[in-house]
């Protein structure tokens, strides 16, 4: 009953589009917008725990691109410095028409890439063998240690810039913030995430899951210090999720069941709430709440500046520097400005929120933001990106449609990839909290993400320190020390 009601949504929704066309009509064809939305949420609400990751990706790119859109004709959202009847930044209706059919074609490949890989029932969950070598408890140790040690610095580097932050205020992190400390310490700040993201891998039960989840989300608490309130919103949606895979895998233990739900739905007024403060705070500015409707509608129109850089990829395409690849560009980024390459070949590196980076560079956060106001980027400002507005400067209307079709199976695989091993979990988490963020980040800057140097470094880390642990458990003087019941304490601690 539930997949007629859906398919009734989708021919609605698929009916309401082609009127629009007929019509002329862009009200009808933003309702044609939110439907299909509405029906990627239906669709991942059938089979909740397999569909989170699609369910979540649906939510930030309504938080992102389409709330604004609807925000200020449903509330009537008063913004001083904008008139516009959807809070675009563009009065001329082709342009309109331009945003609302690049966010439609958007929802509806990224929906059909999804399906294609959940209904092929040949792409099944494999285990890989590499881990019928490796002791799982030992990995489960030694990611636990790394992820407490780790740790340590990530707080105290997140406390350097809030204290940077609260000094000189929050636009000068992305001007003139250089950490106190020194580059190793940093980057065994960043092993951080990706050390419990093995350990997640070692599937622990919930009990001992606890503490590091905890911790976890207290860096994302942390963030809020330094002004960031991306970190703090992705480190709880990436466990809400875990807590759904875990559905899955674990018939033991009931993750994610009524309980968590009723939790989410009367936490989330109080995180919006939080969210907004601390927008006004970052910039010095005195909390001003009222009701909670006004509160969680000034929320989701703030969030929804994004939705415009997909109309300036098609107003100031011709003042965007030619021959640039946008899509492509954290890749190409990766490859020219990491330390080998730059100790083997003399590739120029430009550093973010710089004229040489809007004028040279790849980023299609730092151009747009230059091209718009040149003063303001220079003291930190910055408009951000949104991958759709990326794959249209590149490719067109064809980017949208391949970019958001791959988007889709890539989020279909991380269900999969969960399933297959400790490796798999890791990568899934990894790359689903980089693709959540998407709408306001680069197309390819999951992949930068994932596939850091330090993350790398991360994981061989790990894999050593397996292979000591296990050759100690076996060598015949320590046989005592590192015995089974050893080891079991050590994972019970």
């Amino acid at each position: 009953m539930l997949k007629v009601i859906r398919y009734a949504i989708l021919f609605f929704t698929i009916s309401m589009f082609f009127l629009s066309i007929v019509f002329s009509n862009s009200n009808i064809l933003l309702l044609a917008v939110c439907s299909m939305l509405f029906h990627n949420l239906w669709y991942s609400c059938e089979r909740f725990s397999e569909r989170s990751i699609f369910f979540a990706f649906n939510i930030t790119f309504f938080t992102f691109l389409v709330a604004r859109l609807v925000v200020k004709p449903l509330t009537g959202y008063y913004d001083k410095y904008n008139n516009n009847y959807y809070g675009l930044d563009f009065d001329t209706e082709s342009v309109v028409w331009f945003i609302f059919i690049s966010l439609f074609i958007s929802l509806l490949f990224l929906f059909f890439g999804y399906c294609l890989i959940k209904n092929n029932k040949k792409i099944k969950s494999k285990k890989l063998k590499i881990y019928d070598k490796l002791s799982v408890k030992n990995i489960s140790i030694v990611s636990k240690i790394l992820f407490y040690f780790t740790y340590v610095f990530n707080v105290l580097v997140l406390l350097d810039k809030a204290k940077f932050s609260s000094s000189y205020g929050y636009m000068e992190l992305y001007v003139s913030y250089s950490s106190s400390y020194p580059l190793w310490f940093v980057k065994l700040a960043d092993m951080c995430p990706s050390a419990l993201f093995v350990y997640l891998g070692t599937l622990p039960s919930k009990r001992k899951c606890f503490l590091p989840l905890l911790l976890y989300l207290s860096l994302g608490v942390l963030s809020l210090f330094v002004g960031q309130r991306n970190n703090f919103v992705l480190n709880i949606l990436i466990v809400l999720i875990y807590f759904c895979l875990r559905n899955i895998t674990d018939k033991n233990e009931k993750w994610f069941g009524k309980r968590e739900i009723i939790s989410c739905i009367f936490t989330f007024p109080i995180l919006i709430f939080l969210l907004n403060a601390v927008s006004y705070l970052r910039i010095g500015a005195k909390v001003n709440q009222s009701s909670v409707i006004d509160v969680i509608s000034e929320f989701f129109y703030k969030q929804g500046t994004s939705v415009n850089l997909i109309g300036y990829a098609e107003t100031l395409a011709n003042r965007f520097p030619e021959g640039k690849s946008y899509s492509f560009g954290k890749i190409i980024d990766f490859f020219n400005n990491n330390v080998i390459t730059q100790t083997l070949i003399n590739t120029p590196k430009y550093s973010p929120q710089t004229i040489e980076s809007a004028l040279y560079g790849t980023s299609f956060a730092d151009s747009v933001s230059y091209i718009l106001s040149p003063y303001r980027y220079l003291h930190g400002w910055g408009y951000g990106s949104s991958y759709i507005a990326e794959l249209y400067l590149d490719f067109g209307y064809f980017g949208i449609i391949v970019g958001n079709f791959v988007y889709g199976i890539i989020l279909a695989l991380m269900t999969k990839l969960f399933k297959r091993s400790i490796l798999g979990v890791w990568l899934s988490l990894y790359i689903t909290r980089s693709l959540l963020y998407a709408p306001r980040s680069s197309f390819t800057a999951f992949i930068v993400s994932t596939f850091s140097l330090v993350n790398i470094l991360t994981l061989f880390i790990i894999l050593i320190g397996c292979i000591i642990l296990d050759k100690k458990k076996y060598h015949p003087k320590l046989s005592n020390t590192f015995s089974k019941s050893t080891i079991d304490r050590n994972i019970s601690s």
